[in-house]
């Protein structure tokens, strides 16, 4: 995932449905991304905070020190596998608190957030958005061993359902092929979509997987993927990182191999 600091500008749509914007290295890059609607999306479905008790407990290795806050929420997500889904607006200005040591993964968050006023609401297969602190208490969504967590905001619905359609038809399109399987890669990706049939369309890498082959295929099968389901009002351009399989983690493609 794509974070950065704040200034942000807005992008203009791509005409004939190409984005020059950006590029790699491209001074504006730090600018327009905080507009966006920024989904990290890793392949993990069986180690959910949610759902697996075990998972919730296990502790990890951070050294992570104290940065802007999308750039530890990267970080983050790197070493958990948790996937993360950020309305990038909310950060801006924000740095985490250091997390040095080994935590598991709901101490390590609230160790980072601390000062930031946001706390984490968990959602499906292992994912959290962030709220403002003082949202309401929602005691049906607390976890095992864990205080009660918070309900999102109007907008988080809308954001949560889009990145299980976009999980979903991604993992369909790219587990049909060895080249592009998710899970022994890390990719950032970014696409518009179509306004009739919400297709992506000019679909591009930000970041290499360091195999110029599977880049192409990559871009080959998502162009024109159709993503149904997806809400309409769903931020553009979006951004999102495909992240390796994490140690203990369910093979991303298990079902499909």
């Amino acid at each position: 995932m794509q974070f950065y600091d704040t200034g942000a500008h807005h992008q203009q749509e791509p005409a004939g449905g190409h984005f020059n914007g950006w590029r790699a290295g491209h001074p504006c890059r730090r600018r327009w991304l905080f507009l966006l609607l920024l989904l990290s999306i890793s392949w993990t479905p069986a180690a959910t905070l949610a759902q697996d008790a075990n998972a919730a407990h296990t502790q990890y290795t951070f050294d992570v020190p104290a940065q802007p806050l999308p750039e530890a929420l990267q970080s983050y997500g790197e070493i958990t596998g948790v996937a993360v889904l950020i309305d990038a607006r909310l950060l801006g200005g924000l740095r985490s608190t250091a997390v040095l040591g080994r935590y598991a993964r709901r101490d390590a968050l609230q160790r980072m957030l601390t000062g930031t006023g946001l706390i984490p609401h968990f959602v499906e297969n292992g994912a959290f958005t962030l709220v403002p602190v003082g949202s309401v208490v929602d005691a049906d969504d607390a976890l095992p061993d864990t205080t009660p967590v918070i309900t999102p905001s109007l907008q988080e619905p809308t954001r949560q359902r889009g990145a299980r359609v976009i999980q979903r038809s991604l993992e369909q399109a790219l587990c049909s092929a060895a080249l592009t399987r998710p899970g022994a890669y890390r990719a950032s990706l970014r696409f518009w979509l179509t306004d009739a049939d919400r297709r992506i369309r000019a679909p591009e890498l930000l970041d290499s997987t360091g195999d110029t082959q599977r880049d192409a295929a990559i871009l080959r099968r998502l162009r024109d993927l159709p993503l149904p389901g997806l809400p309409a009002d769903l931020p553009q351009p979006i951004t999102l990182l495909l992240l390796p399989e994490t140690p203990g983690a369910t093979p991303p493609c298990r079902s499909r191999r």
